[in-house]
């Protein structure tokens, strides 16, 4: 009853601030992007790790520069620079109440990049973030608002476009607006559907683990047999005309005998929701095969607006020793639709125990401490009860055994607390520590920051941890260093094998100069004709900076 109770008052809480959000007023309309036919190369709600696509990515024909229209009267009210995510960005504020975000930008209208320019210049960094008033840059629907490009995370020139509330946080489906300008035949198609009996209610083929089946025609070959609380799940594309691109199916629904058990409609969702993808797919199995599966009941703590359930939250009940009729159907925002039906058997079976241990509970805080590794837990930062497990196994950095606390991979809402207690006599300066979560492949810095004797950092879910140190220096590489002068292009390879590059900054004669940085590639590009810089000779000093205060500078003489 508590459970439920908070779930209820988190939803409506979350509810009332998304409709206050809402623009209110007559129904808007948005002039399309581009002067050419439009395709999609990703669509709204895709799943991606940790968040939800929060906009389409409309393809530029392959080329950078493609002029892009503004869609609304408005002002711009945002503008910002990212060696990553959505590189060169703008945001214009509209006068019909929403907000529009495009990334990924070749460039900027001349006036706004010169603000950016001399905010670089005055910050003396290359990432930079605007905002502007109301009266700086007023934009006119059908005008060029900037050029398509392929800057920040980005592996293909296209334009990522998102359609927001005033306020920005409310995000919509821009097919909602652009339906009638995207050709669209084809239905979604599913490949697998998983069955999930519930811990300690449910049996599937007589054990208490999940299972993939494959899809074959609109079925699958299987008849598996169920007992006690049984959720399902499903692996599915969307696909669209003239593409072969996959995107996310916008509508799934669940019918078991005929009955509606679950459903989900991918059109709206809020920044504060995002990483609420962890509570609907299974997770477990995403971390262990990089393969999204959507779940069709919902944990007890998933507040994600784009689902609904039976009273039952989705898990169906099976009770009864004969066949019960499952099917999906699968929809996109133009109505096509597949369906998929297959069938689960009831044969009655004894309940498998959970294991003996303590439970982590979703509505708790939740604390393990041991004598060398503690782990916080805000009550509301799991999805669902999970059954602990803590392990310590023999670490290969030698500065602490690797730590674990459960099977399977159990991702957080927001981060919990991590901390690892540093051995005496480490041999190693403190701030030289940080935490490095365990793969397969080796592993990756989860960061960290050094108190008392202990390294603390907020992880994401639960996996495997172990102290590690970073005394190395990043390396930082000339790259075709004999065509710099004739280019007009000073280049270099960047990369920190342990933790990450947290800070660069280059002079010429010890004046700041601004390096641009592509994460996608880890390159700094210094463009000598951009920055004004003279004919003549210099003194050329790059530093970067890891995470950990390793630094490597290169310092040379060059003549321009």
């Amino acid at each position: 009853m508590i459970m439920q109770k908070m779930k209820y008052l988190l939803s409506l809480l979350m509810l009332a601030v998304a409709l206050q959000a809402l623009p209110q007023g007559k129904r808007a309309s948005f002039e399309v992007p581009f002067g050419f036919e439009l395709f999609l190369s990703g669509n709204f709600g895709e799943l991606r790790s940790n968040h939800f696509h929060s906009g389409v990515d409309f393809k530029t024909q392959g080329a950078v520069g493609r002029p892009v229209t503004c869609v609304a009267d408005g002002y711009i009210s945002r503008a910002s620079i990212q060696p990553g995510g959505y590189g060169l960005a703008l945001y214009v504020t509209h006068e019909n109440g929403y907000m529009t975000v495009y990334g990924h930008l070749d460039r900027f209208p001349a006036a706004v990049a010169k603000r950016l320019r001399d905010k670089q210049y005055k910050d003396e960094t290359f990432a930079v973030d605007m905002a502007f008033s109301p009266n700086e840059f007023k934009v006119k629907r059908g005008e060029v608002l900037a050029y398509a490009g392929n800057t920040g995370y980005s592996f293909g020139p296209h334009l990522h476009f998102e359609i927001r509330d005033k306020a920005g946080n409310e995000l919509y489906d821009p097919m909602k607006f652009y339906k009638q300008s995207l050709k669209d035949s084809r239905a979604p198609v599913a490949y697998k559907v998983g069955i999930y009996p519930r811990l300690g209610e449910g049996v599937l083929d007589g054990d208490d683990r999940s299972k993939l089946y494959n899809v074959k025609g609109n079925t699958i070959s299987a008849v598996p047999e169920v007992w006690g609380k049984i959720g399902f799940g499903i692996k599915a594309d969307d696909l669209m005309d003239g593409t072969n691109n996959k995107y996310g199916v916008c509508k799934i629904e669940l019918l078991v005998d005929g009955v509606e058990r679950f459903s989900s409609t991918m059109d709206n969702f809020s920044f504060a929701e995002t990483r609420l993808i962890n509570a609907w797919a299974d997770y477990a199995h995403y971390a262990g095969s990089s393969e999204w599966v959507l779940r069709s009941h919902i944990l007890d703590n998933n507040p994600l607006r784009a689902l609904s359930a039976d009273e039952n939250n989705g898990w169906v009940t099976v009770d009864e020793e004969r066949v019960y009729d499952v099917e999906y159907r699968l929809s996109d925002y133009h109505g096509n639709c597949s369906v998929y039906k297959f069938k689960v058997q009831g044969k009655k079976s004894a309940m498998i125990a959970p294991e003996d241990g303590h439970f982590l509970y979703w509505f708790m805080n939740n604390a393990i401490e041991r004598e060398a590794v503690r782990l916080e837990i805000p009550m509301g930062e799991l999805f669902e009860n999970t059954l602990l497990d803590v392990k310590e196994e023999k670490g290969k950095s030698g500065l602490s055994p690797v730590y674990s606390f459960s099977k399977n991979a159990v991702p957080f809402w927001h981060g919990a607390k991590l901390s690892i207690k540093v051995p005496d006599g480490a041999g190693v300066d403190s701030d030289k520590i940080y935490i490095r979560k365990v793969t397969k492949k080796g592993g990756s810095s989860v960061g960290g920051k050094y108190s008392n004797g202990w390294v603390t950092a907020t992880v994401g879910a639960l996996g495997r941890f172990e102290l590690a140190a970073d005394t190395v220096a990043p390396k930082l590489q000339p790259v075709g260093e004999k065509n710099w002068m004739r280019r007009g292009k000073i280049v270099f390879a960047v990369a920190d094998k342990e933790t990450h590059i947290k800070s660069f900054r280059g002079t010429l004669n010890g004046n700041f100069v601004l390096f641009s940085y592509n994460s996608k590639n880890s390159r700094l590009e210094l463009d000598l004709k951009r920055e004004n810089i003279r004919r003549g000779s210099h003194l050329l000093e790059l530093e970067v900076e890891d995470a950990c205060g390793n630094r490597r500078v290169f310092r040379k003489n060059i003549k321009y």
